[in-house]
């Protein structure tokens, strides 16, 4: 990465500029300008004179940082008594919470980043692929009403001016939620490369750290499969379609995952044309079978084309040869899974141990092979969602300050974030089966029957509920609109070992998507048919 210190910024606006202006340079991958730091960073593998030639050209001045400068931030020394109690290795929501945790309970903490703060989440994660699906999203609506009486006027795609407001967006949380966050928790920052030396020590670009406690939360990366052709093809990851300034006209996704849906469905939204392939039978194979089918189905009416059961045998430049035919495209995006990131962190040498598929191997306290190393997030193997990487991040760091705690994975939820979303927590009917047997009961109500979505004119999707012989709800799964926005309830539900009842005898605010938890409880004993609508 290359820093470079700005002058002559006056204001976001000229943060922008010369973002637009670093972008618009041949080998930049990635930029990133903070206005009231007056700073850029720049990663790829353009020459820092021609990137400071181009902030020149927007009228502003620049200086490239000493690569022992780059990042530096006040606080205590390391090593000996005035050491750091905790050194995170990444920035990302496990990293940082588990900062901030630390911190707050007085500990001297530093935060070590090799590269752009804030990990997958906000750089080319959570952030930047919500921001494409909302913009698909309003194109989509802007093409096709789907009210009566509402005249759509069709839309026209400025996909650089998204890509702009997008990047936008990702410098300011950056450091909003990221920078002055441990700033004002006073927590100390260092950029660098860390690699563990021994089991009770860092090096950070060859500067010796020590410290009582570490924590490894260096998050994972995409996984690149051994297809023939791979390298040599036009292939994207995830890391280059949530940050792509171009919109390319064709796109093949291979594997029909979240990550995979969710940007097949945001491109193919903002004008691109789009084949999904996935090797499995079905989109979502780890969702219920009941509820992907129809999210399918939805899908291929707006125009995607899905194709399951084809396996990948070789990628030609654009072209992608399957056991099912040859599909072609301007950019080939491989969204088939992620791995830790653990290369170059000398974890052999601080004898913590990986587990079969390369994740840090942990204890239920997140503590490590080597008991002065912890380690939080996907690069533990985690179920790879922000929220769990936080929470991993902040009992991690408990633990690591000999406070104890353990963390719950009992009612996770998840969501896929489509047009309508899918959203579920804890047990499917096919596995709730295959532990419990025949003392499993589920029932669905179709949103057809939400008052809701009938006033909306919008009614795709359903909801199901699983519950167990006593009534216990075993699990909850959404097909709608903003769906993750009601899966909250059945988290808690799942998690206190709450019955169906007292998910009908909640109040539910009518004329709402909630409704529908309770709605299809109650389909559990009666036919919500026979319900009044708002009874």
């Amino acid at each position: 990465m290359i820093q470079l210190k700005l002058n002559g910024l006056t204001c976001e606006g000229c943060a922008q500029t010369v973002d637009r202006a670093l972008s618009r340079v041949p080998g930049v991958e990635w930029v990133a300008v903070y206005y009231p730091e007056a700073l850029a960073e720049v990663e790829g593998d353009a020459p820092s004179e021609e990137l400071v030639r181009a902030v020149e050209a927007a009228g502003y001045g620049a200086e490239p940082l000493e690569p022992q400068r780059r990042g530096a931030q006040p606080g205590p020394q390391a090593g000996g008594a005035g050491g750091y109690d905790l050194v995170v290795i990444g920035s990302g929501s496990a990293g940082v919470a588990a900062a901030l945790e630390a911190a707050g309970r007085g500990a001297r903490v530093l935060v070590v980043e090799g590269g752009a703060l804030g990990g997958t989440c906000v750089n080319v994660g959570c952030v930047p692929s919500k921001t494409l699906l909302r913009a698909g999203g309003a194109a989509y609506r802007a093409r096709r009403a789907g009210f009566p009486g509402i005249q759509a006027r069709g839309a026209e795609v400025d996909f650089a001016e998204v890509a702009r407001a997008r990047d936008a967006l990702v410098s300011a949380l950056r450091q909003l939620k990221y920078r002055e966050v441990l700033e004002a928790a006073g927590v100390a920052l260092m950029q660098g490369h860390a690699r563990f030396v021994a089991p009770d020590r860092l090096d950070v670009d060859g500067e010796p750290l020590a410290a009582r406690a570490y924590l490894v939360a260096t998050g994972a990366e995409p996984v690149r499969p051994p297809i023939p052709g791979l390298e040599e093809g036009r292939v994207w990851t995830y890391l280059d379609a949530t940050t792509a300034r171009e919109r390319p006209e064709s796109l093949v996704v291979i594997g029909a995952g979240a990550v995979g849906l969710e940007l097949a469905q945001a491109y193919l939204r903002l004008g691109s044309r789009v084949v999904v392939l996935e090797a499995q039978d079905r989109i979502l194979p780890n969702e219920d079978e009941e509820l992907t089918a129809l999210l399918r189905g939805y899908l291929e009416e707006e125009g995607l084309q899905v194709v399951t059961g084809v396996r990948v045998e070789r990628i030609a430049g654009g072209a992608v040869r399957t056991t099912g035919g040859v599909y072609e495209g301007e950019r080939v995006l491989v969204a088939t899974g992620r791995r830790a990131r653990t290369r170059g962190l000398g974890l052999e040498d601080a004898g913590v141990e990986l587990d079969a598929a390369g994740f840090v191997r942990v204890d239920a306290a997140l503590r490590t092979s080597n008991p002065h190393v912890f380690a939080a997030g996907d690069v533990a193997g985690l179920p790879q969602f922000v929220y769990v990487a936080a929470q991993s991040g902040r009992v991690a760091a408990q633990n690591a300050l000999g406070v104890g705690a353990a963390l719950d994975l009992a009612a996770v939820p998840r969501v896929t974030f489509t047009d309508p979303a899918l959203a579920a927590v804890g047990l499917g009917e096919a596995e709730a089966r295959a532990h419990r047997g025949e003392d499993v009961r589920t029932a669905t109500l179709d949103l057809a029957d939400l008052p809701r979505a009938l006033a909306a004119f919008d009614t795709r999707g359903r909801f199901k509920i699983v519950v167990d012989a006593e009534g216990r709800v075993l699990g909850l799964h959404v097909l709608a609109l903003e769906a993750g926005d009601v899966i909250a309830e059945g988290a808690l539900a799942v998690r206190l070992g709450l019955g169906y009842r007292e998910l009908i005898e909640t109040y539910h605010p009518y004329l709402t998507l909630a409704e529908g938890v309770r709605l299809v409880a109650q389909a559990l004993d009666q036919d919500v048919h026979r319900l009044s609508c708002c009874a």
